[in-house]
């Protein structure tokens, strides 16, 4: 049931191309149909005349009467734009200049801005497959010497990404705050590096003065993760260096293990896909998600516990007939892989939605994101 909620599979006619058909589209069953698109300037949503409402809690009827989203324009000019008057949403908030961001922050937009932590995570996998991170207290330590204030910085700061240690997102039934890897008492949330622990477990595994390839984008924002991530694993001992590759071939790259030799850190974000636990806990870290020598291998760390995966296999097995009891299961089996380490976990990012002075009923939905069809204008 999860998977027929993902946001991209919808109903249609059997006989549907699969290829791209420009603006000759299938026929849907929402409240809104095609009039025109173009990938580089807009697309024109208008009521469907042949929707009915058979359910309000499954869709309700919408109220605007034509929605219309036009791309390729600067952020920054997506955001004077709805100042001005000329726009009525930022769709790409994540993505506010930090100088734009502060302004926001303001008073004056109090009731314009509204965010929301994504169940999605920002992390580096550790290559579990070969030295230093193959040992157990080595990827314990660099977790513990992880600088996750200096990673949510990157990210554009506190207004864009909360640090986190754990699996798990917010927002996720099972979710329980955990965070073993972080200096003072406590071990709920993440304070900050606890550099002596990581330095002991590295003198303890036997690791000290390895080098180390740190794998991520070129990109301004993935070459800074990189960087910091050196500076982290040099602060502990280890010698480490950058491997920077484009966005379009890094994440293929790092799932293939015909290319695990080659690196021992890997940069990563994922985004759920169906609200499931098992869409992070077992896509992400199951035994059964390795495939070798194949671009789609999700599991990039090569992480498996058979102890672990025997309670992936009894909650989902658990999730029709005892919902309570595998929630709960979840819960431990997210801890279990936190305590194992296969991930270093920076952060989860949030959604920022700057909307018009006009705009009202918003709606935030941890699936589909903002409401657009709830929303309407005085």
């Amino acid at each position: 049931m999860d998977q027929l909620s993902l946001p991209f599979a919808f109903a249609v006619p059997g006989n549907t191309s699969p290829k791209l058909t420009g603006n000759n589209v299938p026929p849907g069953t929402g409240p809104y149909m095609w009039k025109s698109y173009n990938p580089n300037t807009q697309a024109v949503l208008v009521r469907n005349p042949y929707f009915h409402v058979w359910n309000a809690e499954a869709q309700p009827e919408a109220y605007p009467n034509e929605i219309i989203e036009k791309y390729g324009l600067l952020v920054s000019d997506e955001v004077r734009a709805v100042q001005n008057g000329q726009a009525n949403e930022v769709f790409d908030g994540d993505q506010i200049p930090s100088d734009q961001l502060s302004q926001l922050n303001s008073p004056k937009y109090a009731n314009q801005v509204h965010v929301n932590t994504l169940t999605a995570d920002w992390y580096f996998a550790l290559n579990t497959r070969r030295p230093p991170f193959n040992n157990l207290q080595a990827r314990q330590a660099i977790n513990y010497a992880a600088n996750r204030a200096a990673y949510v910085k990157i990210a554009g700061g506190s207004s864009l990404a909360v640090p986190t240690c754990q699996i798990l997102p917010p927002n996720y039934p099972s979710y329980a705050p955990y965070c073993p890897y972080t200096a003072g008492p406590g071990h709920n949330t993440w304070t900050g590096p606890d550099l002596a622990k990581a330095k002991q477990l590295v003198q303890q595994s036997g690791t000290a003065g390895m080098k180390v390839v740190v794998n991520g984008t070129t990109d301004q924002v993935g070459k800074a993760l990189v960087e910091q991530m050196i500076a982290d694993l040099d602060a502990i001992g280890y010698k480490a260096s950058a491997q920077l590759l484009a966005t379009s071939i890094q994440y293929p790259f790092v799932q293939n293990s015909a290319n695990s030799g080659k690196w021992n850190v890997g940069w990563s974000a994922w985004y759920q896909d169906y609200p499931a636990q098992s869409d992070f806990l077992n896509v992400l870290l199951g035994c059964g998600t390795i495939h070798p020598n194949s671009d789609a291998s999700p599991n990039i760390a090569a992480f498996c516990d058979q102890s672990i995966q025997a309670k992936i296999d009894q909650a989902e097995s658990m999730a029709a007939t005892d919902p309570t009891g595998a929630a709960k299961l979840w819960t431990e089996i997210d801890q279990a892989d936190t305590n194992a380490a296969p991930w270093v976990d920076m952060y989860n990012p949030k959604q920022i939605d700057f909307l018009s002075s006009n705009v009202h009923g918003y709606l935030w939905n941890p699936q589909w994101y903002i409401l657009i069809d709830r929303l309407w204008l005085s």
